[in-house]
């Protein structure tokens, strides 16, 4: 009996060891839009690329500790993005459309047992109708703002055989509101604050049914004109789990998922309908995720 007891509390152990550090939260929109978040040029069609590289070193525990300092990920996403911005007046704004299909390629190294990659594929489709305002005068500078309704359907490539997946395997609601304020006619700041709820994941590496604990997190930047089409600045983003993560409907002790990041980034505006954005983040402050270096480039295009 004891030997059966110590050998079914192993096998806990190794069942347990992804949701135990949990990495339940869903992809999200972590350093993908920062600088003038807030604002548009005006109605009309957009098309935005994203490509976001991140690489991670150490996964970190509960506390910050280091669970795996050997750990080696490498996670590139290219978001494909078509937004659709009425010139209707509704509620004072302009009402639109945002679709997002993602293509992700994950790759993993790591000494936790089952924390394991299923390669490439698309991710997870977003849509999700938004209200822009602006510009509106505060303190007799311009505001931009906008509220965006999102949801994310479960379409993207996933296997329980995985720790890690291009898809996420649950439904999202992550709605958002973003504001780009002219502190001066040079100096703007941006932030895009959304609330995050995932659905249960009844097809978990684990054997049982995980929902990752209700979230919010943010993007926030600061940038400064110095030529007419040139802006320099700072951004990055914070991420942090409210609850608990449940497996069965019980709540799992220290799952709650943390992480700060920072660093340079830039605006080019190369013509009055294509501008270029790109920023590096890194993160510190991280809790029950991977740590790393975040960087991002960003292609924004008004076409029509």
């Amino acid at each position: 009996m004891k030997r059966l007891a110590g050998s079914l509390l192993v096998i806990t152990l190794i069942l347990f060891s992804i949701p135990a550090l949990a990495l339940n939260q869903p992809p999200v929109n972590l350093g993908f839009t920062n600088f003038l978040d807030g604002a548009s040029p005006g109605p009309g069609w957009y098309l935005t690329e994203y490509f976001q590289f991140y690489n991670a070193d150490d996964l970190e525990g509960d506390n910050g500790q280091t669970l795996d300092d050997d750990l080696d990920l490498d996670l590139f996403v290219n978001l494909n993005q078509i937004i659709y911005q009425s010139d209707i007046t509704f509620l004072g704004g302009n009402p639109g459309l945002d679709i997002i299909v993602p293509l992700v390629d994950v790759d993993v190294d790591s000494d936790v047992p089952g924390l394991t990659a299923n390669d490439g594929g698309f991710g997870d489709i977003l849509v999700g109708p938004f209200i822009q305002w602006g510009p509106h005068m505060l303190l007799d500078r311009p505001y931009f703002h906008r509220f965006e309704f999102q949801v994310v359907a479960p379409t993207g490539k996933y296997s329980d055989s995985y720790g890690l997946n291009p898809g996420a395997n649950v439904w999202q609601i992550n709605p958002y509101y973003a504001f780009t304020y002219f502190l001066t006619p040079k100096l703007t700041t941006s932030l895009r604050f959304h609330y995050l709820w995932t659905e249960e994941n009844d097809d978990h590496p684990s054997p049982f049914d995980v929902q990752a604990g209700q979230a919010i997190h943010f993007n926030y930047a600061m940038a400064y004109a110095v030529t007419d089409f040139l802006r320099l600045g700072v951004a990055g983003y914070y991420l942090k789990q409210l609850e608990e993560d449940e497996f069965d409907g019980d709540n799992i002790d220290d799952t709650e998922e943390e992480v700060f990041a920072i660093g340079p980034g830039l605006v080019w505006h190369i013509t009055k309908d294509l501008t270029f954005m790109g920023a590096v983040n890194f993160e510190t402050e991280v809790e029950n995720r991977p740590d790393g270096i975040r960087s991002t480039l960003r292609l924004i295009w008004k076409f029509w």
